[in-house]
């Protein structure tokens, strides 16, 4: 079959038709077949957004600007009209739309930022909704917000400088000059003072350096003295350990209690002393007997007087064979009675 010239020029505009709709279609973002979904932000001022400029999403596209134009409601209010190209994305109601600067040179572009702090989303965004929306301070508004507060640090510190610039000038003069050369001095004099110093102090840990080795061998001795000792202070130590086990085992409460009730009895027993009572009470407390002890001396030695003086009234001695008056004392008691006599 052939093919007429009018045919091939009309199949060949169709396909050109539809190769610069694709081409327009791309350049712009949108989807060739199908619709996108499409939504809505507003702002005080579009800062240069336009139509065209990007969507994007953790800084991919996922779609572009379809219009910027004044609000209809609210001439202070400017309308923002995008699309999202794909379909599976679920933006939760929490997002936002931030117009942010998407270079250095200050390309403004859209930016979905969602809120996914919340552990359950609930809602999405539908085709046609408004997002909330947030205007990011673009890069001039940032740089002025770090180089204000450096600039006036900077000026600030600029003139403290000229200050103390016109202090020192003041004060450089021929007197002060002269006063810095003697603290010169001074400070040479003080080195070298603190040299003698030194010197001498190297000096001192020479000389005690013996003594030091001599403090440090007595201390070794002492270790060691104390290490070869230790089987005896293990020793020492058990033995002290078996004592209060045998203190803690024995009962101390009981002879306590005993000895306690001991003394309460003993305090008991003075009490009555102390009143009177009982055979020992009677005697601290009555003279019958100091007294009765007292005519029993005074009578021992009235006789032992009259004995010493009139022996023979009590004791008598024959010679010849005589009868013997008085008592007869043999002479064991005739000799204990010449030893009483004479004492």
């Amino acid at each position: 079959m052939r093919v007429s010239k009018e045919f091939k020029v009309g199949l060949l505009v169709v396909l050109g038709l539809l190769l610069v709709f694709v081409l327009v279609n791309t350049l712009k973002g949108e989807s060739i077949f199908g619709r996108d979904r499409e939504f809505y932000a507003e702002f005080d001022n579009s800062s240069g957004l336009q139509a065209s400029n990007a969507v994007q999403l953790n800084g991919v596209k996922v779609g572009q600007v379809l219009s910027v134009d004044l609000h209809p409601n609210n001439a202070q209010k400017v309308l923002v009209k995008f699309s999202i190209q794909n379909e599976e994305l679920q933006i939760p109601r929490n997002s936002e739309a931030w117009l942010i600067s998407s270079d250095i040179l200050g390309t403004k572009a859209l930016d979905i930022r969602m809120d996914m702090d919340k552990k359950e989303v609930h809602a999405y965004y539908e085709d046609g909704d408004t997002m909330r929306s947030v205007v990011e301070k673009d890069i001039q508004a940032q740089i002025n917000e770090q180089i204000l507060p450096l600039k006036k640090k900077t000026e600030e510190l600029i003139t403290s400088v000229e200050h103390i610039i016109v202090s020192v000038n003041s004060f450089w003069d021929t007197t002060a000059a002269a006063q810095i050369d003697q603290g010169l001095y001074e400070v040479r004099d003080a080195i070298g003072t603190f040299g003698e110093l030194a010197n001498s102090l190297s000096i001192l840990i020479s000389k005690e350096t013996e003594m030091v080795d001599k403090i440090l061998t007595d201390v070794h001795e002492i270790t060691d003295n104390l290490a070869s000792k230790s089987e005896q202070v293990s020793n020492t130590l058990d033995n002290i350990s078996a004592i209060s086990d045998t203190l803690a085992d024995s009962d101390i409460k009981g002879v306590l209690t005993e000895a306690e009730n001991t003394l309460t009895e003993f305090s008991e027993l003075m009490g009555k002393v102390n009143d009177g009572e009982g055979t020992l009470g009677a005697l601290l407390h009555s003279d019958s007997l100091y007294n009765e002890l007292v005519q029993t001396n005074q009578s021992v030695q009235s006789l032992l007087e009259d004995v010493e003086a009139n022996p023979n009234k009590y004791v008598h001695f024959s010679l010849f064979g005589r009868k013997v008056k008085g008592v007869q004392l043999s002479a064991q008691e005739e000799q204990k009675l010449k030893d009483m006599l004479d004492e």
